[in-house]
């Protein structure tokens, strides 16, 4: 049951993606706000998973927002931006970029409560992915149109 796990976290890159590169800003200011839009939820829906491993939901919610505001504006950004990466193994990267964030972050004491447990890699992966994905879904709802494919295959 492990294996198939992690061959179903390795696939799911190619099936999910990130950020949302999808929009097509009609201002730099609608891309941002968009933008930000996605990354805050992500960062909310990955700081309420994290809450059952015993991670303090709003210090990790204000770092997680930080870190993937950083991910997005140097990592994923300049590099969709310049097709330099294909796009589902950029999203891999970026999945992988945010779990090892929120890995490195359980380490420190000031995001552990009382009752933490742990958290081992394949859980931050998860929690990663969990998080991506909705960060995709929000830039899809959020560009205005959530039914049309945006460039994507619908099957």
């Amino acid at each position: 049951m492990r294996r198939v796990l992690v061959v179903i976290l390795l696939l799911a890159p190619s099936a999910a993606c990130a950020n949302p590169v999808i929009v097509n800003p009609v201002s730099l200011i609608s891309f941002w706000v968009v933008a930000l839009s996605a990354l805050a939820v992500e960062a909310g829906v990955v700081a309420l998973l994290l809450l059952f491993s015993g991670l303090a939901p709003l210090r990790v919610f204000l770092a997680l927002l930080l870190a993937n505001l950083a991910i997005f504006t140097f990592g994923f950004y300049p590099l969709a931006r310049d097709h330099l990466i294909p796009l589902p193994m950029l999203e891999g990267l970026i999945v992988a970029a945010d779990g090892l964030a929120i890995k490195l972050m359980a380490g420190f004491d000031a995001f552990q409560s009382g009752d933490f447990r742990g958290l081992s890699w394949l859980r931050a992966a998860v929690i990663s992915l969990l998080g991506n994905a909705t960060s995709f879904f929000i830039g899809i709802m959020a560009s205005g149109s959530p039914w049309e494919s945006h460039g994507m295959p619908l099957e």
